[in-house]
């Protein structure tokens, strides 16, 4: 009876101890899967705020050829010749 209760006793400790480096190991792996997706979503707003700025700069671009295509086609606008072409220097105050 002496030798069952040892037995079990043992047992039970081993399953407790077990149990708890188990716990002890998923807790360890959720950290790391909660610190992963956290530098996932820092990376995906960086990087949504990056694509964001390329399609306003696109977009930008985009205006700038079509006010140039209406301008040369539907008002006859051209670019100034050299000879046309008037420089004026204004001197800084200071």
């Amino acid at each position: 009876m002496n030798i069952l209760r040892t037995a079990l006793f043992l047992s039970l400790s081993i399953l407790a101890i077990s149990g708890s480096l188990m716990a002890i190991w998923q807790t360890y792996e959720y950290k790391i899967a909660f610190s992963l997706v956290d530098d996932l979503k820092i990376n995906n707003n960086e990087l949504s705020f990056q694509s964001n700025i390329l399609i306003e700069e696109v977009q930008y671009s985009r205006n700038q050829l079509t006010l140039r295509r209406v301008a040369q086609n539907n008002l006859g606008m051209r670019a100034p010749r050299l000879s046309e072409k008037v420089i004026i220097k204004v001197e800084g105050n200071g």
